[in-house]
């Protein structure tokens, strides 16, 4: 079995639909095949991408990733989040619409999702073009999956980090400590994090949201990655330097979990007599996030402190048919005078046109200088030969 590139180092994840062999053995095998298949479809194309998807495992995604496709562990965390509420959301909607009285219908609430992750070392292989992952790591992250997490901690949807795992993740993140052992692997070690009251407050937060019919400035593009992965871009300070004009500095504040959203907040420095503080009030990955903004520098001689000492905004990223994004970039000014207005309007006419093209620019190099054009490209292609 051929090697691809040799060793290499980055995250094993595989996310387990809980309740499956029961569920599977104890209903009608056709409905109940056919309400597994939409999960393990949804669960697939949340991961992947960033993640990588590697195979099928019953009732089990295998997935892995290079170290590099996390610039912050936190990304990681918000992936297998969103995933859980998009089951959840999709596992509800589906038993609301069943008008089947047979078993399976009747139980599909009785399925719920898990995760483990791990940062090591794997192996691609390929054989007859299949490709798959192996390795000690790999062998490890399956055995996690059998473990007491459940009866120790009462959390039956939840996400377990190992230790190496938690290393690249905010190290202000709260969670419950657990050890598993196996004969052969030894001890190991890491992190719970309970997906139950996660979700729960997702529901509950207030939406901010600016849609075009509110918004006095509107910037739309285009791009072939997904969601997910261009969300990273306009969240991580080190990314934005690179592609977003005329920024000299930017400091993140994480919330009082320890994490970027709302509660968070983001100051961007542009040298001279410009700053700008960004407020979240809004976060909802991987589908939009809405700041409040403001000048942290009054100065008579700068227009863009004038203009935007008060604005909201929100970046939504809808996904594209066949692949990519859709990014909306929306301002809505505080002020709402007309000639105030007038004027948002003469300056997006003279210069917001030309910044936004560079940007687009710079943001299309950075993509392609880390490999997620052509990965785009590659999955294109493999769409288009099946």
């Amino acid at each position: 079995m051929p090697n691809e590139g040799g060793p290499r180092e980055g995250y094993l994840v595989v996310a387990d639909i809980a309740g499956y062999t029961a569920f599977f053995t104890g209903t009608e095998l056709e409905h109940a095949q056919g309400i597994l298949e939409e999960l393990t479809t949804l669960i697939k194309n949340a991961l992947a991408p960033p993640l990588r998807f590697v195979k099928l495992e019953g009732d089990a995604i295998l997935c892995c990733a290079d170290g590099s496709t996390f610039a912050d562990g936190e990304r990681l965390l918000e992936l297998l989040e969103i995933c859980y509420r998009d089951f959840s959301d999709r596992l509800f909607d589906m038993a609301r619409a069943a008008t089947c009285p047979c078993a399976a219908c009747a139980s599909m609430n009785s399925l719920d999702l898990k995760f483990v992750s791990h940062y090591g070392t794997y192996m691609v292989q390929r054989v007859e073009g299949v490709e798959d992952i192996a390795g000690p790591d790999v062998i490890l992250v399956h055995r996690l999956l059998k473990n007491s997490i459940t009866d120790r901690t009462g959390c039956r949807a939840y996400a377990f980090f190992t230790e190496a795992c938690l290393e690249r993740l905010p190290a202000s993140l709260a969670l419950t400590k657990h050890t598993e052992t196996y004969e052969s692997l030894g001890e190991t070690s890491g992190g719970v994090h309970d997906l139950k009251p996660v979700l729960e407050q997702m529901r509950e937060e207030q939406r901010e949201y600016v849609g075009t019919d509110e918004a006095d400035i509107e910037w739309v593009s285009e791009t072939p990655v997904a969601p997910p992965v261009l969300w990273q871009y306009w969240v991580d300070p080190d990314k934005r330097l690179k592609w977003q004009t005329m920024q000299t500095a930017i400091d993140n504040k994480p919330n009082s979990r320890g994490r970027l959203g709302v509660g968070a907040t983001s100051h961007c420095a542009h040298g001279g007599d410009y700053d700008f503080l960004r407020h979240y009030i809004d976060w909802r990955p991987f589908r939009y996030f809405t700041c409040r903004g403001e000048s942290t520098k009054r100065s008579r001689r700068s227009l863009r402190s004038f203009l935007f000492n008060s604005v909201t905004e929100t970046t939504e990223f809808l996904p594209r048919e066949g692949g990519g994004t859709v990014l909306h970039h929306r301002i809505r000014f505080q002020n709402r005078g007309r000639l105030f207005q007038l004027l948002v309007r003469l300056m997006a006419a003279l210069s917001s046109r030309r910044t936004t093209r560079l940007m687009e620019a710079n943001l299309t190099r950075l993509l392609e200088e880390d490999g997620w054009l052509d990965r785009a490209a590659d999955r294109t292609a493999a769409a288009e030969a099946k």
